[in-house]
């Protein structure tokens, strides 16, 4: 809660308790109980902004006319904030180029280290916003994954559902793609005006041909961008919520939040419904490397079949094996080419270990981890199995 800034009252029902009692039959569900506590309104699916202020704006003058609607607000005190770790819930990591770069999402900036933690420059003034302009000016809102093209750093700043621009000669931030406002998708259409076009949550990016490819958590697609033509437009999935193999366009994805490249193929981390998913870039087809469907998931290695995992926020490549960050399971787990075999290769489960990875890396035989709700970068040695934290200095 802390992490993303809710103030509201928030309860976990595990157990579908309360689920069950409010016949709930699809996920999300929106239910509005007026001031009596009868059920005015259920709602399925994403809820209309405009719609649902109108309903609770008529609930609430009903409930000031009839004397029922509480005088005040509900007191409501989150638990103190005291951290002054020098990341703050860190998001993705990109290893390349000798360089490590952070997006620091809790502090809105993207920090640029050597391997070993020197810091090289700071890209953000650490409040929310979307100004671009110098290093020292510019802002970012909860900033994911990143992409090197030349010497331009390409930042999916997520919260602005935007693109970002870094020029890492002169640390200038411009606006690529996005207006600020959060879009809805397209079905199949290329726009030739990227600073016209909404976004939707855009959580990571990928360097492919000197083009960009989108994980577009929010519209449950993969986009390309190209910069240097300045087209853009839905490649890889119809947009629709599900767990769907096949061709491009009829392919279904949820909430696909981590992308990395293995020859001719894509891997995508699809993390709502805990899947590893390929698209053949050749042929133009996506299929399941494991994973099931949104009720399917839990703590499985071993076979592709047998597989289960939680929620996995972003891969990474190397000549043996895909890496997952099993981020639920608060762990990094290895698929190995081949036999295609899952096995654990960092973390226990145990969140002071690893808790919630968001992002990782490879390079060099290491693998860097963003140990996102521990605030820290740590790296991995693929030979050796030991794991340490990267000290920011």
């Amino acid at each position: 809660m802390l992490r993303h800034h809710v103030r509201h009252p928030v309860v976990v029902d595990s157990e579908h308790e309360i689920w069950r009692q409010f016949a709930v039959q699809a996920w999300p569900t929106l239910v509005v109980v007026d001031a009596n506590g009868y059920i005015r309104e259920t709602m399925p699916g994403e809820a209309e902004a405009g719609v649902l202020s109108s309903i609770v704006e008529n609930l609430l003058r009903e409930g000031r006319r009839t004397g029922t609607l509480a005088a005040g607000p509900l007191d409501v005190a989150l638990e103190p904030d005291t951290g002054r770790t020098f990341l703050r819930y860190p998001g993705k990591i990109l290893a390349a180029g000798g360089r490590l770069y952070i997006s620091d999402s809790g502090h809105n900036r993207i920090v640029i280290a050597r391997p070993e933690g020197e810091i090289e420059a700071i890209v953000g003034e650490g409040g929310v916003g979307a100004q671009d302009g110098p290093a020292a000016h510019a802002s970012f809102h909860h900033p994911q994954g990143m992409a090197l093209i030349d010497s331009t750093l390409y930042v999916a700043d997520s919260g602005n559902h935007m693109i970002r621009a870094i020029d890492l000669t002169t640390r200038e931030v411009r606006t690529a793609v996005g207006t600020g406002a959060m879009g809805r998708g397209l079905g199949g259409v290329r726009a030739e005006k990227p600073l016209d076009v909404a976004l939707r949550s855009p959580w990571d990016l990928l360097s492919v041909s000197r083009q960009l490819l989108i994980a577009m958590a929010g519209s449950h697609q993969i986009w390309v961008f190209d910069p240097g033509q300045a087209v853009l437009g839905p490649w890889a999935g119809s947009g629709r919520e599900d767990h769907i193999d096949g061709p491009l366009s009829q392919a279904a994805f949820a909430q696909p939040s981590g992308l990395a490249r293995a020859g001719r193929y894509v891997i995508v981390a699809d993390s709502e419904i805990s899947s590893i998913r390929v698209i053949d870039v050749e042929e133009g087809v996506v299929r399941t490397i494991v994973g099931r469907g949104l009720f399917d998931f839990g703590d499985v290695d071993g076979a592709p079949g047998d597989v289960l995992l939680q929620h996995p926020m972003d891969v990474a490549t190397d000549a043996d094996a895909i890496y997952v960050a099993d981020t639920y399971n608060n762990k990094i787990k290895a698929i190995s080419f081949g036999g295609m075999e899952t096995r654990t290769i960092f973390g226990s489960g145990d969140p002071k270990i690893l808790y919630e990875p968001g992002g990782i890396s490879v390079a060099a035989g290491k693998v860097y981890v963003a140990d996102t709700n521990n605030h820290r970068i740590l790296r991995g040695d693929l030979q050796s199995g030991e794991c340490e934290e990267v000290t920011m200095r």
